[in-house]
């Protein structure tokens, strides 16, 4: 037995069902369509996830270390000196 809540007279509370359920019709048919959505698309992300390879490029294979690591014999250039006035 369901209790009314409404302050409304019965048949005029009794013409808001059509609305009442067409509410829950559409909820429904909407989480439908937002699983099914999200189903194919989870698909196509394994898909992707999966089938698409990364792109590795070593970017080290042209870097010259010696150019990096000071040798013992290398001195640090000189400041120019200051002109006298």
């Amino acid at each position: 037995m369901s209790t009314d809540f409404s302050s409304w007279p019965r048949e005029q509370e009794a013409t808001f069902v059509v609305y009442e359920q067409r509410n829950r019709e559409s909820a429904a048919k909407a989480w439908t369509f937002g699983g099914i959505v999200a189903g194919v698309f989870f698909v196509f992300m394994i898909g992707v996830y999966f089938g698409v390879a990364p792109v590795h490029k070593d970017m080290t294979k042209d870097m010259n270390m010696s150019n990096l690591t000071k040798k013992e014999g290398d001195k640090k250039p000189e400041a120019p000196a200051a002109e006298k006035k």
